[in-house]
């Protein structure tokens, strides 16, 4: 019987690794996101981004939530300190 090989990723490294070149969104310790640009990781999962923002939310006078941008350029992010990693930022 022939055996089956799927491409598609079925460990959160694979979900990882697929996502080098693309946009990503950061929630690290102490409520920071960071959005930018995946250019690799290591064995630490630190994580180095290129054009790499950090996005600062907060609530105006009407209640509505808004963001502003801080542009940082090339990052590393320190793996133990990350929460989440969205994979779908763009």
């Amino acid at each position: 019987m022939e055996r089956r090989q799927h491409n598609k990723p079925n460990r959160p490294i694979d979900y990882l690794r697929n996502s080098v070149t693309k946009t990503i969104l950061i929630k690290i310790k102490r409520n920071r996101l960071f959005r930018g640009k995946l250019s690799g990781f290591d064995e630490h999962l630190n994580l180095f981004l290129e054009d790499a923002s950090q996005i600062f939310e907060y609530q105006d006078e009407e209640g509505n939530i808004k963001e502003e941008h801080e542009q940082l350029g090339t990052v590393i992010i320190r793996g133990d300190n990350v929460i989440f990693v969205n994979l779908s930022s763009d």
